[in-house]
């Protein structure tokens, strides 16, 4: 059944774009390049042997979104699973992988949460200041070390983005129902040779009713600022700093374990902060084809807990990373290798009850890292990229990807890629202790992946697109859910299986003259075979896609966004009270509407009234879990 898909997804795709006329006249293919997501070496988008979605500026400022959920819903293959009101677990899921199989990205520093299972919760990244969003779909720990099984989600903020001799003050104001209050203020300035740029944003919220009894609203409230400077000390020396720090406070609801095994009303609350930093020196000799680069990152996440005033446990993970690169170019062909240190430490703390959960947990991993690129021929291009880990806990890790990009002509472009990655088992599953619910398991394996890849990138006068069709398995992957009597609390062990993930991710984007068309579909096939038994992955839907259109009318005053984000059925697991067993439930199919009208009053102030979840749609993305009900938004926009 497998292969036939494949043959079948891959054919069709071929034959799709050989078949499609094309336009007499082309856009220039080389205008945008990747430079930190999928290579350290640039490269334009279309020779790319990669599916990556790109959201710029202005995709973002037309939005009108507050939180970075709003904006990846329905990009291909994203898997998205809220629990109910903002500053809730937002989980992602790229192409079927767990949450922690993507690495996120801040201005080039990975953000994943070390503390919390290095999970990716977008719940508390905001758009505010947010200029460029990339998502790069496959294996890249060749690039970017373990983790990035799934992809890597790439932001870049405005104080990670600088443009020559211009100074900026932009601020806005914004308030809807639910009690929702947001505000944000961003200055740039930047001469000749040193730029400075800061910002801060806020937003508070009462929240939704996300249990389905009761009527207690989930309140939210987050503070986010940046600061980055950036120094030519000469014309072959820059220096780039970097800051990032956010504080919020999240009501979140427990579990009535005795009766209905669903979430209710009580009185808990999460105080979280989190602080990035980056020191960067770029050193770039005159009349010489080599560079070099040396960086010192540094991530910090901290979550305290709290229920009915009574302190429940807290998590910190750190994580400290040194890394020198050198760059060389020869003709047609750029490489790059350095080494690596990184650092992670684990802490977790709560009253002793039971048993001890307080701890402090660390690992070292030395790596060394090459990459290259360049044209086979005129119309073939290359990309290769190896890395080898050495962890203080496992066995040596070898993790690569090679792809191959051929320009049919001015219009389409072939590619292929195959890669290998690896994820370590994170300290919350090695070393967990949850009283009466989790327990680690420190004898844990590493999951390992490897992906086939074959896509089709088109050009067109006004249409651009992409189709790519993938599989994908999981070797050792750990579940979090395995239940040990002795202990009578759930633990994590590797499966006695694989788990196979295929599908394809098209994209399409079409200037009709009267707006913007985009539109987005994903099918996915993600199952997991335990001991024999193969069962599909929850909190996935096989088909997923959305609909995006903006306009300004034609004229200079009014713009309007409008998006549909359609998830199809999906399942998850329901834990009754003891003694029942578990049980693997449906969740509804859904569609989310989202309008975003603006009107420019003159070349400083601009107004704007966005809906979230128009039609008000009932949803679950997890069991029990409201989904966030309408919402309404009117803001204020002044720029300088």
């Amino acid at each position: 059944m497998r292969t036939y898909f494949n043959k079948a997804a891959l054919s069709a795709a071929v034959l799709s774009c050989l078949s499609t006329p094309a336009y007499s006249q082309t856009l220039n293919q080389d205008i945008e390049t990747l430079t930190v997501t999928g290579t350290r070496l640039p490269i334009s988008l279309t020779k790319l042997p990669g599916s990556v979605s790109v959201l710029t500026e202005s995709d973002i400022q037309a939005s009108g979104a507050l939180q970075l959920t709003d904006l990846i819903r329905g990009l291909p293959g994203v898997s998205l699973a809220q629990s109910g009101s903002p500053g809730g677990l937002a989980e992602v899921r790229v192409r079927g992988s767990e949450t922690n199989h993507l690495l996120i990205l801040i201005d080039g520093v990975v953000s994943n949460d070390i503390g919390q299972g290095s999970l990716v919760d977008l719940a508390h990244l905001t758009s505010a200041n947010v200029v460029r969003i990339e998502l790069l779909r496959g294996p890249q720990s060749a690039r970017w070390g373990s983790g990035a099984i799934g992809g890597v989600l790439s932001i870049t903020t405005k104080s990670g983005q600088f443009a020559a001799n211009t100074s900026h003050v932009d601020f806005s104001a914004a308030a809807g129902t639910q009690g929702t209050l947001q505000g944000s203020m961003n200055a740039r300035s930047q001469s000749d040779n040193v730029g400075v740029s800061a910002y801060a944003s806020y937003i508070r919220t009462d929240g939704d009713n996300v249990s389905r009894v009761g009527n207690e609203d989930d309140g939210y409230d987050n503070m986010t600022a940046g600061l980055n400077l950036n120094y030519a000390v000469s014309n072959e020396h820059t220096l780039i700093a970097n800051l990032r720090t956010v504080h919020y406070e999240n009501d979140y609801d427990g579990t009535d374990f005795a009766v209905t095994g669903l979430p209710t009303d009580t009185d808990n609350v999460t105080d979280g902060a989190q602080l990035s930093a980056k020191l960067r020196w770029e050193f770039a000799p005159n009349n010489t084809q080599y560079r070099s680069a040396l960086s010192a990152h540094y991530r910090k996440d901290e979550n305290d807990n709290t229920e009915s005033g009574v302190d429940a446990g807290g998590t910190t993970g750190e994580r400290i990373e040194l890394n020198w690169t050198s760059f060389y170019a020869i003709k047609n062909w750029d490489f790059a290798g350095g080494v690596e240190y990184l650092q992670r430490l684990f802490d977790q703390r709560g009253p002793i009850n039971f048993g001890d959960p307080n701890q402090k947990q660390h690992d070292n991993t030395y790596s060394v890292f090459a990459e290259s690129n360049g044209q086979l021929t005129e119309s073939l291009t290359a990309t290769l990229s190896a890395r080898y880990d050495n962890n203080s806990e496992f066995d040596n890790a070898l993790s690569y990807r090679g792809g191959l990009s051929w320009q049919l002509n001015n219009h389409y472009t072939l590619f292929t890629s195959y890669g290998s990655a690896v994820k370590t088992p994170t300290f919350t599953e090695r070393f967990g202790f949850f009283p009466a619910s989790f327990v680690g398991n420190p004898n844990l394996e590493p999951e390992t992946s490897e992906e086939w890849e074959v896509g089709v990138k088109a050009n067109w006068k006004k249409v651009t697109g992409q189709i790519s069709v993938y599989t994908a398995d999981l070797e050792d992957e750990i579940n979090g859910f395995v239940f040990v009597p002795d202990a009578g609390a759930f633990s994590a062990d590797n499966i006695d299986g694989e788990s196979a993930r295929e599908g394809v991710d098209v994209e399409l984007n079409w200037n009709s003259g009267y707006g913007d068309i985009t539109a987005a579909y994903s099918y996915l096939d993600a199952e997991q075979t335990d001991n024999g038994i193969t069962n599909t992955e929850l909190r996935r839907a096989r088909h997923q896609g959305s609909l995006t259109y903006t306009t300004d009318f034609g004229t200079d005053t009014f713009s309007l966004y409008t998006k549909l984000a359609y998830t199809g059925s999906h399942y998850d697991t329901f834990f009754p009270p003891f003694p029942e067993p578990s049980q693997t439930l449906a969740l509804s199919a859904y569609t989310l509407a989202t309008v975003n009208l603006s009107y420019q009053i003159d070349a400083k102030w601009q107004v704007s009234l966005k809906v979230d979840n128009a039609f008000d749609t009932d949803y679950e993305d997890i069991v029990g879990y409201a989904g966030q009900e309408r919402r309404a938004l009117l803001s204020v926009n002044y720029s300088m």
